[in-house]
C-alpha cells in the first residue's frame, strides 16, 4: 500500500538538511558530530605552515572562523587523538573536540547538553571527514537551508507493507486465523526545483565540487562508484500550525518540527523541453535504530511552544553564507 500526500505545511517556516556521521549516525538525535578514524592525511589543505581556517556555529551563536594549527603533528599521517589536541589549542568556545569512545574517530560535542545543534564548515572540516565527506566532496557537516522562492512542487509517500493473514491448525480441528498488519517501510520525499543547487546536488549525491573564478568555471562532476560508505541525511521540516478559531496570521498555536532521519537520495534533472529543465530532488527514509536500540519509522514529529523552541536556542541557527562568515 502507497499513500502519497502533498506537504502543505512542508515550507511555511522552513526545510533544512543535514549529513549524517560516517558510520550512519544522526548528529541531531546523539547530540555530537564524528570525524574520522585512523589515520588521514590532510597536507592538501593546509598552508606551507601547516595551518588552515576552520568554522564552527554552536546553537544559534555566531559562527567562529579560527585559525588551527597542525605545525606540532603530522599533518601527512594525522592521527584523531593529535587532531583534538590542536583544534581544541584553536581556543573555540561552547565545543569540545574528543576521541569517541565506541567508534575512536574525532569528535565534536557542545559543552551545554541543551544545544540541538552543532555545525562545522570548510575544506577543513571536510578533510577530518565530518558529514562523511571526502577529498573535494563536502565542506563538513552543517545545516543547508534549502530551495526558497524557486521550489515547484513537493511530494511524500509512505510505503506501507501488505495486511498478512495466518492460518494455523487447532486442536479442536478449526482453523484458528489472524490478522499482522503490515508495517510501516519507509518514506520518499521528492521536491522539483526550477534552479539546480551545486551545494544541495553535492549534499545529497556527492561528487565534486569546485567554485568558479574570474577565469575560471564552476565545476561539478558526480561521484564515481568506489564502494565507499553511502552518505545519508536527516532532513527537518518546520511548520507553524495556526489556531483552528483564529485566522489571524502570527498567532501561531505551536511550531511543529518533523524529523526524517537517514535519506539516501539523488539529484537529477526532469520535464522541460530543450535546454529547460527542473531540478528534482528525491531521498528515500527508511527505519533507523535510536540510542537505545530501538526502530523507529520518520518522520518523528515534535511539537514547542513558541517559548519553548526560542529556549531551545533553535532561533537563527541557519547561516546562509558560510564562506564568508
Amino acid at each position: 500500500m502507497i499513500t502519497t500526500k502533498k506537504l502543505r505545511e512542508l515550507f511555511e517556516v522552513g526545510w533544512l538538511m543535514m549529513r549524517q556521521n560516517p558510520g550512519g549516525t544522526s548528529p541531531y538525535l546523539h547530540g555530537y558530530l564524528l570525524g574520522f578514524v585512523g589515520e588521514i592525511d590532510i597536507q592538501d589543505v593546509v598552508d606551507s605552515e601547516n595551518k588552515a581556517i576552520l568554522k564552527i556555529k554552536v546553537g544559534n551563536g555566531a559562527v567562529q572562523t579560527k585559525e588551527v594549527d597542525f605545525s606540532a603533528y603530522s599533518p601527512e599521517s594525522l592521527m584523531p587523538g593529535a587532531a583534538a589536541s590542536a583544534l581544541n589549542a584553536a581556543g573555540f568556545t561552547g565545543c569540545q573536540f574528543s576521541v569517541d569512545s565506541d567508534t575512536r574517530r574525532l569528535k565534536l560535542a557542545p559543552t551545554d547538553v541543551g544545544v540541538k545543534f552543532i555545525q562545522i564548515y570548510g575544506n577543513l572540516a571536510a578533510a577530518l571527514n565530518f558529514g562523511n565527506c571526502r577529498k573535494d566532496e563536502g565542506k563538513g557537516c552543517y545545516l543547508f537551508a534549502s530551495l526558497g522562492g524557486d521550489l515547484k512542487s513537493v511530494a511524500e509517500t509512505e510505503n506501507w507493507g501488505e495486511d498478512k493473514k495466518i492460518e494455523n491448525d487447532s486442536p479442536t480441528g478449526k482453523k484458528v486465523t489472524y490478522t499482522v498488519s503490515g508495517k510501516r517501510g519507509g518514506t520518499q520525499i521528492v521536491l522539483t526545483d526550477r534552479i539546480a543547487s551545486r551545494e544541495a546536488k553535492q549534499m545529497i549525491n556527492g561528487g565534486i565540487w569546485i567554485e568558479g573564478g574570474v577565469t575560471t568555471p564552476e565545476v561539478y562532476e558526480p561521484p564515481v562508484d568506489t564502494g565507499s560508505e553511502t552518505r545519508k541525511v536527516d532532513v527537518f521540516t518546520y511548520s507553524k500550525i495556526m489556531e483552528k478559531d483564529d485566522n489571524t496570521e502570527g498567532d501561531e498555536k505551536f511550531i511543529r518540527e518533523r524529523l526524517y532521519v537517514g535519506g539516501v537520495g539523488h539529484m537529477a534533472r526532469s520535464g522541460g523541453t530543450g535546454s529547460w529543465t527542473d531540478s528534482e530532488y528525491t531521498l528515500t527514509f527508511g527505519s533507523y535504530i535510536d540510542n537505545n536500540d530501538k526502530e523507529h519509522a520518520s518522520p518523528r514529529e515534535s511539537d514547542y511552544t513558541k517559548a519553548q523552541y526560542e529556549a531551545l536556542g533553535m532561533n537563527n541557527i541557519i547561516e546562509q553564507d558560510w564562506a564568508n562568515a
